[in-house]
């Protein structure tokens, strides 16, 4: 998905407090007004066959009314839901990815390390991956690598307790790092209040874009592990938190704006 549609979902999730609607009739308001301007209103039909948004006709006026299906939420929150990451029952086993492939093959070792990352699993060691959950992004690459004389392979580990855990996920994921970009969130959040004194529709917009990209930066890092899991130190349920109350903030910011 390119990146400007990725920006318009998630403003249609944040920053719309009501339905779009994405008729030429009133294309200079509100929210179609910014989807026109970024060339983005055409590409509303494509959404809808895409399964990201629904729509139905409003009775009274006849007009086309658009709202965000569930696909479409979990895309404009990264693809990946915090809270029901957090709130997940762990089952108690751990996923561990090993392989076994010569430094011949660098390039294969780099598209199997690049795909384990990209699926936010932790390294133990290098040719040791592990994670709390079976990700799903990761099946098609097991079953590949399978095929192709088995050189990765997927074991099932029980819990040795909480202190093994502890050390496992220590260990595996930079939560040093992870936290950081925590902070380097909270400083964008901070910026909101600034935004909401000058407001304007101009500083909203670039602030709700730098926000959008410090946001999948955390996600790119963060392996979103089960609450019992986390480490003590661990910023990014608190962080969450005030990063709902902003947005919440921002999107009535935007709706007053729209009523100017």
């Amino acid at each position: 998905m390119k990146a400007k549609t990725e920006l318009f979902l998630y403003r249609l999730l944040w920053l719309a407090d009501k339905p779009m609607r994405p008729t030429y009739r009133n294309i200079e308001e509100s929210f179609e007004g910014w989807a026109y301007r970024n060339g983005l209103l055409s590409q509303i039909d494509r959404l809808e066959a895409q399964g990201f948004l629904e729509c139905r006709e409003d009775p009274g006026t006849g007009e086309r009314l658009h709202r965000l299906t569930e696909a479409g939420r979990r895309a404009a929150i990264g693809g990946r839901d915090p809270e029901e990451s957090w709130k997940l029952k762990w089952d108690g086993k751990w996923r561990l990815f090993l392989f076994d492939i010569p430094e011949s093959e660098r390039s294969r070792r780099r598209k199997l390390t690049r795909a384990l990352a990209a699926a936010r699993c932790g390294c133990l060691q290098g040719s040791v991956w592990i994670s709390a959950v079976a990700p799903p992004e990761l099946e098609g690459l097991i079953a590949e690598e399978d095929e192709e004389c088995g050189k990765l392979l997927l074991l099932l580990g029980d819990s040795k307790g909480r202190r093994v855990d502890r050390r496992m996920v220590e260990t595996a994921w930079n939560f040093d790092v992870i936290n950081d970009y925590y902070r380097a969130l909270e400083i964008v959040l901070d910026g909101f209040s600034e935004v909401a004194n000058a407001g304007t529709r101009e500083r909203l917009d670039r602030w709700t874009a730098e926000e959008r990209v410090a946001w999948q930066t955390v996600l790119a890092a963060d392996p979103l592990l089960p609450r019992e899991l986390l480490p003590i130190t661990y910023l990014g349920r608190k962080v969450w938190k005030r990063r709902k109350k902003i947005l919440a903030d921002a999107a009535r910011l935007s709706a007053s704006l729209s009523a100017e």
